[in-house]
């Protein structure tokens, strides 16, 4: 038998539709076996964005845009694959 549980607190099937909506944005969602092992879960959105994320400004995305680049094509010649 699977069990699942939203923010920790074991719920039932009918309650599930409900509270994982509500909480799957908040809150931890995971399903169980009997012994108690975690089959699956849901880890909710971090409320700050990464570094990485951060970084992506418009002026880098225009510096970027701004480098010379080329094809997929004119990469496979280049690795010899044409």
């Amino acid at each position: 038998m699977v069990r699942l549980y939203v923010g920790g607190r074991e719920v039932t099937w009918a309650e599930a539709v409900r509270l994982v909506a509500a909480a799957a944005g908040t809150d931890a969602v995971e399903a169980r076996d009997e012994t108690g092992r975690v089959l699956a879960s849901s880890v909710p959105p971090a409320d700050e964005d990464p570094d990485w994320v951060k970084a992506i400004t418009p002026e880098e995305t225009a510096r970027r845009m701004a480098e010379p680049g080329f094809t997929l094509e004119e990469w496979r010649k280049r690795q010899g694959q044409v």
